[in-house]
């Protein structure tokens, strides 16, 4: 209860809320409880005004009237913290192109097509861009030229890639890539 106050706010940030069960919400719920329950309203106004809670989500993944939307609306309503929450959309094929672009140093001209395939694979979704990327390089499909002196790719075996549909899927692919030792160890 000490941690926040007007004077010293805390800023709580919870990403991917689509992904929280009911036991999170639970929890979370509970602590904003506790952190409002004290006899004094000057504390707890204090404590209230020092604690925001930042929620982002994909709206694509939420169902407007489901249980995640509820909590976060009865948590809103409840008073006993500023709950904000933001809603992630998917990245537009212009940005993924203005992204691959800049990290690759070529003209976007010349990363159209590249950025095309990625969005498509992708969905636009930030985390499997990123990842989707990283496994083309890792797969060669998208490497550095010496010869060319730029990064160069083969769109064909690009296209044939595959992307897990699920994070876990995908983050248990770059697990099993890992060196025996690591894995062992973890």
């Amino acid at each position: 209860k000490s941690l926040c106050s007007a004077g010293r706010p805390v800023l709580l940030a919870l990403d991917d809320l689509q992904w929280a069960g009911p036991f999170s919400m639970e929890f979370l719920e509970g602590f904003l409880e506790y952190m409002h329950a004290t006899p004094s309203s000057v504390v707890r106004n204090a404590r209230r005004k020092g604690l925001l809670i930042l929620g982002a989500y994909r709206s694509n993944e939420v169902e407007a009237d489901g249980d995640l939307m509820n909590r976060v609306d009865s948590i809103k309503q409840s008073g006993n913290a500023n709950f904000m929450t933001l809603t992630v959309g998917e990245v537009p094929k212009d940005d993924i192109n203005k992204l691959i672009s800049a990290k690759l140093c070529l003209p976007r001209r010349y990363t159209q097509e590249l950025s095309e395939i990625v969005h498509s694979k992708t969905k636009g979704n930030a985390f499997f861009v990123v990842e989707f990327v990283r496994s083309i390089i890792q797969n060669k499909c998208l490497q550095f030229s010496v010869r060319s002196r730029r990064w160069v790719w083969d769109n064909d075996a690009i296209l044939m890639s595959t992307i897990s549909d699920g994070v876990a899927e995908l983050l248990l692919s770059s697990f099993h890539q890992l060196p025996r030792r690591v894995m062992q160890t973890l």
